[in-house]
């Protein structure tokens, strides 16, 4: 299996918005993310479903990726991929999955960069992983166990220009 791990866009200040939920991307955040969208439209991974926290920048992020990858079908809302939640709950629900398919989540750090690290079979990893916002990782893992996964790709909506 597939899965194309983002950290959503940068964000606007937590002062200037009613909740941490509420937070919407700033137009920085929305370009980067068309720029990380484009990416991945571009690569040879073809998702087929995509997930996103329930929160606003997250679901702002999963709706930019999905048009941009001219993605299909519609994004889903996972409380396990909420700020502060263990990523790692969310494996049930890729048990359902082929591991041909590819699936995109959307995040929050630490969260998705803790995640990240489990699906490489590597906690301690985590700290070596950098996920600024905008940024994603794809991982090849087996569904079986869900660990000891390889890199595809990482990088940081700066790294494309």
């Amino acid at each position: 299996m597939k899965v194309i791990l983002v950290r959503h866009g940068e964000a606007e200040d937590p002062a200037l918005a009613k909740s941490d939920q509420s937070r919407t991307l700033t137009e920085k955040g929305v370009r980067d993310i068309h720029k990380i969208g484009k990416f991945i439209h571009n690569s040879p991974l073809k998702v087929s479903q995509v997930f996103y926290s329930p929160y606003t920048r997250t679901r702002r992020t999963a709706e930019i990726l999905s048009e941009e990858i001219e993605f299909s079908g519609q994004p889903i809302s996972q409380l396990e991929l909420a700020a502060g939640a263990k990523c790692s709950d969310f494996l049930c629900c890729l048990e359902s999955l082929k591991n041909s398919d590819t699936v995109l989540l959307v995040g929050h750090n630490p969260d998705i960069t803790i995640f990240a690290a489990q699906l490489l079979g590597n906690t301690s990893a985590a700290e070596n992983l950098i996920f600024l916002p905008g940024s994603t990782i794809a991982i090849n893992v087996a569904r079986e166990r869900f660990a000891n996964g390889q890199i595809i790709w990482a990088l940081s909506p700066d790294m494309l220009g």
